[in-house]
């Protein structure tokens, strides 16, 4: 009876030794690597965050949190009270991270920018090199070891630490971009005897070319009825891709430039999507409305939906319409 009373009086003792005083302004205290108990008692003290660091030691002791608490740079404030203190120490500091957001339709080359200009220290060389010549397994069907990553590093807001490496960046992308793809319907895609990786460059294309969102699925649907029917894609943003810059309007001589992505003088889909997607635009790649469109055409502005014909003719019209 006599040690469990003496016990109780120490509890009682070293609690009263503890908090002796209001509670105080700020104090940033930071605990080293490796500190034992007594250290971090004696860095506490100092900083007159605790008022006995012999008191603080033997309660931490004995409600068992003297060996869980850990380093690191902590906000505490002058007399903090205890059960508060030791919450913060037990728990750690949560390393800083930084928030970048990609936006959809971005490009690796502006990802790269992007991400040089938020991390300090990011290396934008080596992403481009990891991304335009990866060389990890195939992140979708369809696509080639050793292509470029262009469509599949997708935009979103990620949350990382200031030391992510260009390498651990592109995994967190291709691992949201796989997430992102188990959520879509890719039956329509398989019956038209499109892969994964075929669906992602149509939705390239489309990012570039809506200017609403109910668009989409119908550039899709353009696409989808001109690559049935034989005929030429010819879509202005692949064009684009292959000058490289960006021209309001594309000249004759422009629709002649000598590249694989060129859809006014090549078959089928260009060889790699030519920016990075979201998710509704890829939703709609896989699943394009179902309407026999094989035309559209934009205002020169740049605003407003897109016309949609069926009949070349109808084009010319809507083309005129455009203008005006």
């Amino acid at each position: 009876m006599l040690a469990i009373a003496l016990l109780a009086f120490g509890v009682a003792a070293t609690a009263y030794l503890f908090h002796t005083g209001p509670e105080g302004g700020q104090v940033t205290v930071t605990i080293p690597p490796g500190s034992g108990l007594s250290t971090v008692a004696d860095i506490l003290a100092q900083r007159g965050v605790v008022p006995h660091s012999l008191a603080f030691v033997i309660r931490a002791r004995l409600d068992g949190r003297g060996s869980r608490l850990k380093a690191g740079t902590y906000v505490l404030h002058v007399n903090e009270p205890y059960q508060a203190l030791t919450a913060a120490l037990v728990a750690g500091v949560k390393p800083r991270t930084i928030k970048v957001t990609i936006p959809e339709g971005f490009t690796i080359a502006q990802t790269a920018a992007r991400l040089a200009g938020a991390i300090p220290g990011f290396s934008a060389g080596q992403y481009l090199t990891l991304s335009r010549h990866y060389p990890g397994t195939a992140p979708v069907s369809g696509y080639r070891s050793g292509q470029t990553l262009q469509g599949l590093l997708f935009p979103a807001t990620y949350d990382v630490l200031p030391t992510v490496t260009p390498r651990q960046f592109i995994g967190l992308q291709l691992a949201a971009f796989r997430a992102n793809l188990s959520q879509i319907d890719l039956a329509r895609a398989a019956k038209a005897h499109l892969t994964p990786y075929d669906v992602v460059i149509i939705a390239s294309i489309i990012e570039r070319e809506a200017r609403a969102a109910g668009d989409r699925a119908k550039i899709a649907a353009v696409i989808w009825n001109r690559l049935k029917q034989g005929m030429k894609l010819q879509i202005d943003a692949t064009v684009l891709f292959a000058l490289g810059r960006h021209k309001d309007v594309l000249s004759y001589n422009d629709l002649k430039v000598a590249s694989p992505y060129n859809t006014y003088l090549h078959y089928g889909l260009p060889p790699t999507p030519i920016d990075n997607p979201g998710l509704a635009t890829l939703s709609a790649a896989a699943a394009p409305a179902k309407v026999n469109y094989l035309y559209y055409v934009g205002r020169n502005d740049g605003t407003g939906p897109l016309y949609f014909s069926r009949t070349y003719s109808q084009f010319l019209k809507d083309g005129a319409r455009a203008q005006r």
